[in-house]
């Protein structure tokens, strides 16, 4: 084995070539060994890649199969979103997070509060991906040893927002947004066209998972495509008043995306970050009216209401300095809110509402239209019952359906698609009552883990369908709930970790 030289030299060149492989959100080039070893780089290394005056940030990997000496290998998603051709001429550097950033990032360890100037450095090395997932991660965490003050919080989400694109809408334009930890849960999806069918101004971005077996974002990219650019995003809203789209991919907030990355694997996020994730992207969005839903119950993220009302004032804190008029609602979360729980399953209940459909789920669309109704009072169009009624209105009429097909269509989807025309994973498992008796309790936090271990929110066919909720009788041999997977495997994984997990509780 050949020793890696000390000295590293600060710039090479080599041209680029486009290889065949998407790596998803991974930022990787690859490197020919020998020129690597000429310049004292490693796999553990990232570099500057320097292309038409522009400076990207990579992982390096290396390759004697795929690139010749004098040639960097260029992944195609990383080309068609840095728009990087082939043939061309680069210069590759090492890559240093700024001494600033590091200074910073050690002095939060030690728990000393940091200044907006320090703040927004790593913010800004975080999102150009010049600190390691190693670096990340221990700022993420740190919200879980330290707690934040309320001006810290805000500092954070407005350099988050202000270390990517920011965009600016001349009207009203309102934002709803949930904790989550809640099975099931898609209000959004019915909220966004209904209020919409108004003339709400609803832009809505989304991030990926990382507490529940899917979230928005994964349910919307069932029915339609969710990355645009800048650009399309204020088409979009021009047009149908709304978008539903991934904020990641506009580069919204973009640290965001690389601290839930670091997040994903634990499925844990505190409330200081995620305080400042939802924040820094409705700022990003332009948004200046913006409901929030904190669902409260022992098993669900939040677990008591003196958590809840600490939040609730945070919130509050952080959106009017933000420049925002934020209203906190309090919900329930005794149980899963629908019976879907998983990406499909969530949005055929979604669908379901939308078309009025006999098998809608009641508790989904009450919720919805209660939050729809304080987006409604929120933005002055009318206030309590009337409020409620408006966006009543609107689903009867079937008028928030017709919004959705319109959303839909714009974002390269299917509008004609129903609810019961979904693909469903190939493989089902029901689960049988043992006895008989009533449904007294349902812990969330097991739904949660058997969705994801039958392979959600990855696999977005996967998850599962409740067919008993809290108080409905059960007799001894009624179906309780059924597994959906694509892999034999996963069930029978699911079922092994239910051996000692109670998830329902029939007295």
């Amino acid at each position: 084995m050949k020793k890696i030289k000390s000295a590293k030299k600060a710039v090479f060149t080599a041209k680029t070539k486009i290889i065949d492989i998407h790596e998803g959100d991974e930022l990787v080039v690859l490197i020919n060994e020998q020129d690597a070893w000429e310049h004292g780089i490693t796999s553990m290394d990232k570099v500057s890649l320097i292309y038409e005056g522009k400076e990207f940030v990579f992982d390096a990997d290396l390759s004697n199969t795929y690139v010749q000496r004098g040639e960097i290998g260029i992944y195609e998603d990383i080309q068609e979103k840095y728009k990087i051709q082939g043939g061309q001429l680069v210069t590759i550097a090492f890559t240093k997070n700024t001494s600033e950033s590091l200074e910073a990032l050690k002095k939060w360890l030690t728990g000393k509060r940091l200044n907006q100037k320090e703040i927004l450095a790593i913010m800004k090395d975080i999102s150009n991906n010049r600190f390691t997932d190693i670096l990340t991660t221990y700022f993420s965490a740190m919200g879980f040893f330290f707690p934040s003050k309320d001006e810290d919080l805000y500092r954070m989400a407005k350099a988050m927002a202000e270390s990517g694109e920011m965009l600016h809408f001349p009207w009203v334009v309102a934002d709803k947004h949930c904790m989550g930890g809640v099975p099931g849960n898609e209000t959004t999806m019915i909220i966004i066209p209904l209020l919409a069918s108004l003339g709400i101004k609803m832009p809505k971005t989304f991030s990926k998972a990382i507490t529940t077996p899917a979230a928005t974002g994964e349910c919307v990219s069932v029915l339609m495509d969710i990355s645009f650019s800048k650009k399309e995003i204020e088409d979009l809203v021009k047009k149908n008043n709304c978008c539903l789209v991934r904020g990641g991919g506009l580069d919204l907030a973009p640290a965001d995306e690389k601290l839930i990355k670091v997040a994903y694997p634990l499925s844990m996020q505190s409330y200081s970050r995620t305080i400042v994730s939802i924040m820094a992207k409705k700022y990003a969005m332009g948004i200046n009216h913006s409901l929030i839903d904190i669902p409260v119950w022992p098993t669900a993220k939040v677990p008591d209401m003196k958590t809840a009302r600490i939040l609730k004032k945070k919130y509050e804190y952080v959106g009017k300095k933000l420049g925002m008029k934020v209203d906190v609602e309090l919900t329930s979360a005794l149980e899963p809110i629908g019976a879907g729980v998983g990406a499909v399953l969530q949005v055929r209940e979604v669908l379901r509402v939308l078309q009025q459909h006999a098998k809608r789920p009641m508790d989904l669309e009450t919720k919805a239209v209660f939050l729809a109704s304080k987006i409604i009072e929120l933005v002055g169009l009318a206030k309590g019952k009337d409020a409620e009624k408006l966006a009543y209105g609107q689903l009867i009429s079937g008028k928030a359906r017709t919004m959705m097909q319109k959303i839909i269509s714009a974002q390269k989807g299917d509008p004609t698609v129903l609810s019961e025309e979904l693909g469903l994973a190939k493989i089902q498992k029901d689960i049988i009552a043992e006895k008989s008796g009533k449904v007294k309790y349902i812990d969330m936090k097991v739904v949660n883990v058997v969705a994801r271990t039958l392979g959600s929110p990855l696999d977005l066919q996967a998850g599962l369908y409740l067919h008993k909720k809290l108080g409905d009788t059960v007799k001894k041999g009624d179906i309780i709930y059924t597994m959906y997977a694509n892999d034999q495997g996963k069930i029978s994984l699911a079922k092994e970790f239910l051996d000692d997990k109670k998830m329902y509780e029939i007295a």
